[in-house]
This record gives structure tokens, sequence and C-alpha cells, in this order.
């Protein structure tokens, strides 16, 4: 079987799986079913090509015949529960171990040391932040959550795990998370969890018995999410070129996806 043809078919069951509907409207023309126009973005952050060339790409490789217009207007109007779908569907096994961490995207913007050099005292920049929580067995990305501005990393926690299609055992988290109503929390789930306490914080139960007997052959495998971070920056660029919240948030969501991917293919044939 051709490349081609082997990542739609695994677009088409990624899509199936998901449970989502060929078409994305009730009413008006049925032109584009929607695992071309989900091709079209996969091929745009994949290749990190503009819309232009990505309606080109699929021209001449594909022999669909898209306008650019129609995948911008896609990736701006798809909403949110769409994504977190069909990331959630890359994730097929129970997660033993879990890992939680945030970055930052830089915006396409000049940079921090251009605007340094030309003496600019406003900042005219904010980068992206994100949480996400990987498998860390299988390296891939479970869930994920944005923000346009700095935002706190202990009440995205519940949330990353609520989108979590398969049960966790155990959630590694640095010493950011650090926190006896978090840890609470997570064993009343059912839910062990493997953090470092702040220094001279040591208040609560669970806390205390965190500082007295650490597991640090657990902790250590938290670094895994650090290096998906890196793949992900590495593979898709250190920045989005998005403008708005909903665009960045599927362009994250899509590389995610695609990371996610080429995971199960590698998984898969080689």
């Amino acid at each position: 079987m051709k490349k081609e043809k082997r990542l739609i078919n695994k677009l088409k069951r990624l899509i199936k799986r998901a449970e989502l509907p060929k078409w994305l409207h009730n009413f008006g023309p049925k032109t584009f079913p929607f695992w071309k126009l989900a091709l079209g973005l996969l091929i745009k952050e994949v290749f990190r090509l503009s819309y232009r060339r990505a309606s080109n790409f699929l021209n001449e490789f594909y022999d669909i015949d898209l306008h650019w217009t129609t995948l911008q207007k896609c990736r701006a109007r798809l909403p949110l529960a769409i994504w977190q779908e069909l990331l959630a569907c890359t994730i097929e096994h129970p997660i033993d171990v879990a890992a939680i961490d945030g970055t930052s995207l830089q915006r396409s913007n000049p940079s921090a040391h251009y605007l340094k050099r030309i003496d600019r005292k406003e900042i005219t920049s904010v980068p992206v932040y994100i949480n996400a929580m990987v498998d860390v067995r299988r390296r891939k990305f479970v869930s994920v959550r944005h923000h346009a501005k700095k935002h706190g990393e202990v009440p995205d926690v519940q949330y990353l795990i609520d989108l979590s299609p398969q049960v966790i055992e155990l959630i590694l988290m640095d010493k950011l998370y650090d926190s006896e109503k978090l840890h609470r929390n997570l064993r009343d789930q059912g839910i062990f969890s493997i953090i470092p306490v702040k220094k001279n914080w040591a208040k609560g139960q669970l806390r205390k018995q965190l500082k007295d007997c650490f597991d640090y052959t657990q902790y250590w495998q938290r670094n895994l999410v650090e290096c998906l971070f890196s793949a992900l920056k590495r593979l898709f660029g250190n920045h989005v070129r998005s403008l708005t919240a909903r665009t960045q948030r599927a362009e994250i969501y899509m590389r995610m996806i695609a990371y996610n991917l080429g995971v199960r293919i590698r998984e898969t044939f080689y």
C-alpha cells in the first residue's frame, strides 16, 4: 500500500473511532467530507506550510481540489470538542504512568531579542502557555490545555484528567504542582501522585509521606514529558502562527494528533 493511501486510511479510521459525522453541517452543500479537510490541516502542520501551499499539496499529491480559504475557515470554525475527541481517540490502552508539565510557545511576532536591540520598552508579544499530560510508557500526548496568557498549573490537573479517555494509575509532576489538596483529590479518585515537596512547606499527611519516602526511581520518568515537548518543537516549530485563541488551540491540537499518529505508524510498521 502506498504511503498516501496509508495516511488517508489511518485518518479515516481515527475519524470513525471518534464517531464524527462525514459532513460537518446538516444543511448547505456537501462538497468536501471532513477527512479531506482534516488531511489538509494535518499536512499544513507536518510540513509547516501556508494555507495556499497546503492546498497545492493536496491538489498535486492527492488530487483533491480544495481552495485554501476552505482550510482557513474550517480551522477557525471547528469547536474545541472535535479536537479533544480526535486526540483522545489516538489513546487506545490504559495509562500506567502519566506525566504532567507545562511549556510555552512563541507567537509569530518580533522576538524578544530583536525588541531589546531596538530599545523597545513595551511588551508586544506574550508567549502561549500549554499544560499537557503524556503517557510515559507509549510516549503519546493524552490531553492538553491552552492559555493565551500565563496561568496557574494546579487548576489544570483535574481538567487534563477529565479529558483522558483511559484509566490512569500514577501521575508524575514537578514542584509547581505541589499541593496537599491536589494529592487528596487525586487519591479520592484512586490515582497515586508523586510530586516533590517544596522546601519548608511539608504540611499535610500525604505531603509528609512523600517527603519521608520519596520514590526517585518512578519520579525520574517525568523527564519524558520534557522530551516530548522538545520533539514537538523540533518537528513543528517553537512558535504558533495563529492569532486568535480558537485557531491557536486548533493548531496545537493538530500538532499533537499528528505526533501521536506518527508514533502509531512507527509502532505498526517499524
